[in-house]
């Protein structure tokens, strides 16, 4: 499961331009020191398990052990049917039948988080829990989890590690997703953890792919964007006494981590550049993104991922028409889109967010041609909730 997110609280309120300030925290160094990929994947996997059940297959870690019984947390939407059977499978291919879950979502307003027991006399390490409050704007982390890619589903699942940075830090977000990143996830990867560069705990994932954008119309149009959130485990922290989880059971680890968060204040690269338009992105600064992926590609004309995140900085602005000041948001987004699929043929999101645009262009033909070919591409990488979207675009407009 991966729970998909409107990127924006309020449209109204970013096309008026009340946006945050970027603020970068630098931490001190400190005797820990950050770990290669390798690393925190070799971290992460025997601690994060298989969430599964008849309605739906999501993850989760484990946090706390107490005797033979092990406490995994996961997101609530993973585990939210009272009625359902859910299966905890470890890294070794060892099922357990859940003893217990604790939903900690009892309305819209709380976080998405819920608690699983199960009992095993194998050992198995827990995760080291950070502070999530130290994962400020540029900071790199991990995502990891079982994504039902590639055709497989339930026990079939592989695990996926996906780096990815920090780009905002909302104060208030629905459900607790106030930790956002941008990093390659897959439904299946909803209630997998979410590490520092250290391997320490900092988040659930369970939000991500696309988002909604206004259109010339007036309406609503939902676009892919890279960007994904979590509930922060500090969140989860306040609540161990709900949860029914011991302080004292956890492995906690607050120092600040060893290295600082990428400097976003001044750029000096393509990278840095980029890097700031998507923070820029995230918080609803368009100009400034567009402005930001405008020096990017300046340096690096070969970023896809530039030219598709300026495409979708184009498409969430409003067109202005008059004079020298006439802009249509929309054809250059187009514009965008293309040269991202120019750079990478094989980018799914840049073909359907294409299609969305020429679609609020009337241009139907253009449309139904870029859906089939974004049907084809998520098919191929095993994303079948957007395969099945697009093919019933496809069908609502032949």
């Amino acid at each position: 499961m991966n729970r998909n997110f409107s990127r924006f609280n309020s449209l109204a309120c970013l096309l008026a331009g009340s946006v945050p300030a970027i603020v970068i925290v630098v931490g001190q160094p400190n005797a820990a020191i950050a770990k290669t990929p390798q690393e925190i994947a070799d971290i992460a996997g025997p601690i994060t398990v298989q969430v599964n059940s008849a309605i739906g297959d999501g993850s989760g870690v484990i946090i706390a052990k107490h005797g033979k019984t092990y406490t995994v947390l996961t997101v609530n939407h993973v585990v939210e049917k009272a009625d359902a059977k859910y299966t905890i499978r470890t890294s070794q291919g060892k099922s357990y039948q859940a003893t217990s879950v604790t939903r900690l979502q009892k309305t819209d307003t709380d976080p998405d988080l819920a608690v699983v027991k199960f009992d095993s006399p194998d050992e198995y390490p827990i995760a080291t829990v950070g502070d999530s409050d130290q994962a400020s704007i540029g900071a790199q982390i991990y995502v990891y989890g079982y994504p039902a890619t590639g055709g497989l589903f339930g026990a079939e699942r592989e695990a996926e590690l996906s780096p990815g940075l920090v780009t905002s830090r909302p104060r208030t977000r629905p459900e607790g997703y106030t930790l956002r990143y941008q990093a390659v996830t897959w439904s299946g990867m909803s209630g997998g953890p979410v590490f520092d560069g250290e391997g320490r705990l900092v988040g659930l994932h369970g939000q991500g792919e696309f988002g909604f954008a206004q259109t010339s119309s007036g309406e609503v149009a939902p676009i892919k964007t890279g960007f994904n959130a979590a509930v922060p485990i500090n969140t989860f922290i306040m609540r161990l006494t709900e949860a029914g989880v011991n302080k004292s059971d956890l492995k906690v680890n607050t120092n600040p981590p060893s290295i600082s968060p990428l400097s976003l204040g001044n750029p000096q690269n393509a990278k840095g550049y980029y890097l700031r338009g998507l923070s820029r992105l995230d918080e609803g600064n368009l100009a400034g993104a567009i402005a930001d992926f405008n020096h990017s590609l300046e340096l690096d004309p070969k970023n896809s991922e530039a030219y598709f995140n300026r495409g979708v900085a184009y498409a969430y602005q409003e067109p202005t028409r008059g004079g020298a000041n006439n802009l249509d948001p929309l054809k250059q987004a187009i514009a965008d889109y293309s040269l991202a699929i120019k750079a990478n043929p094989g980018y799914a999101d840049a073909y359907y967010n294409r299609g969305i645009a020429h679609l609020e262009q009337n241009d139907k033909t253009a449309a139904i041609t870029d859906f089939k070919t974004a049907a084809e591409l998520y098919q191929k990488l095993g994303r079948k909730d957007d395969y099945q979207q697009v093919i019933s675009k496809i069908k609502l407009l032949q």
